[in-house]
Order: structure tokens, then C-alpha cells, then sequence
């Protein structure tokens, strides 16, 4: 068993399903053995982006939207290198949009992991480009009037030869598997993990 942990502890909200992802991703590393010398993580700004601390392998905490961008070059860099990223829906669907199609046409050889939970909620519950349309939310107090983006389907559109999966994340054995396929695949894979923000998902439901 490879351990992957650094010695801080972890600091999400208690209930987090960021927790749930950071050991399903351990227990992915593991299944294949990976060396946390070969890998190399990019973190992108938001909650999930935390677990840049948690890790003690070779990391990036990038700017917000551009995590995607950085794994391009490491990977064009050192195709050795198992190259992932770990960001939210507003990071990666929102400031990051474009790199993640550049990425998918492109069909290079990283893993995407994104934790959606249809808010911007490090910075407390603002709508983001998954928010249902007509929920209200801190910066949609009359209902978020737009139509949320369907990244599964974009991403195909662009490039029907990547893998992408949604999944629930207390599906802890099918978000492991996902997981696991991700990193095996050759080309761009990317994992959504579906979820709600135990601090300001609530506003979703009302």
C-alpha cells in the first residue's frame, strides 16, 4: 500500500464530500500502483483545490481556470508523467472552459476531475455554470435565469473519442472505478463527481 498523504490534515467542512473523492482517488493511485514521484497534480482554485495540501506527490495550485492548461504543458513537457487535475464546476466549466475544450479536441493524455456541486461555495453559494435554472442563490436572489451547461454532452460534441463520466460521489465503489479507467485511458478522460455542498447546497432545494 502506497501512501499518498502529506501530514496536514485535511480542513473541509466536516461532511464534505471532498472527502469521499480524496479517498476514492487514493484508493485509484493504489489499484495501479502509481508512484507519487511519477505524478504530478494540478489544483485548481476552490474547495476540491484544498486538497493541494493533502497530497505528497508533485502538485501545481494554479490560478483560478487555468489548472487545465498548466497539465497541458507538463504533459507536453514529460509524457511520462501521469498528469491530473482536480478542480469544481466553477473553475473548470466556468474561468476554464476554454482550456477544458482546447484539452478535449486536443485528446491529450490527462485526467480531469471535477467536483460539481452546482455552486460557486468557497466563496459561499453563488450560481455557477451547473446551477438549475430558476434556483435561487446568493447571487441569484429572483432564480439564475441561464440554462446549466451539460458538459457530458459538450465534451462528446467536441471529441467523441474522450472518456467522461458523472457520477454520484456516495457511489464510492463506481466513482473509484471511474476513477480508475480515467487514469488508465489514453487520451483525455475526465470524471465529474456529482455532489451536494453540505454548507450552502440547501439553497438548490428551496
Amino acid at each position: 500500500m502506497i501512501n499518498y498523504r502529506s501530514k496536514i490534515t485535511p480542513t473541509w467542512c466536516p461532511g464534505c464530500n471532498n472527502f469521499l473523492v480524496f479517498s476514492a482517488i487514493q484508493s485509484a493511485f493504489n489499484s495501479l500502483e502509481l508512484k507519487p514521484s511519477d505524478l504530478v497534480i494540478n489544483y485548481d482554485i476552490g474547495c476540491v483545490g484544498n486538497m493541494a495540501d493533502f497530497f505528497k506527490t508533485y502538485g501545481v495550485h494554479t490560478l483560478h481556470g487555468r489548472a487545465i492548461a498548466v497539465a497541458m504543458g507538463e504533459k507536453l513537457i514529460n509524457p511520462n508523467l501521469t498528469v491530473c487535475v482536480f478542480g469544481g464546476d466553477g473553475g473548470t466549466y466556468g474561468e476554464g472552459l476554454n482550456h477544458l475544450i482546447a484539452a478535449a479536441r486536443a485528446n491529450i493524455n490527462i485526467t480531469v476531475f471535477v467536483s460539481n456541486n452546482f455552486l460557486y461555495s468557497l466563496t459561499t453559494g453563488q450560481t455557477s455554470p451547473t446551477t438549475p435554472k430558476g434556483s435561487r442563490t446568493k447571487s441569484t436572489p429572483l432564480g439564475n435565469p441561464n440554462e446549466p451547461i451539460n458538459i457530458m454532452e459538450l465534451l462528446k460534441s467536441v471529441n467523441p473519442h474522450v472518456f467522461v463520466k458523472s457520477v454520484d460521489v456516495k457511489n464510492i465503489a463506481e466513482m473509484t472505478k471511474n476513477f480508475k479507467e480515467a487514469l488508465e485511458f489514453k487520451g483525455f478522460a475526465l470524471v465529474e463527481t456529482i455532489q451536494e455542498c453540505v454548507a450552502f447546497g440547501k439553497q438548490l432545494k428551496s
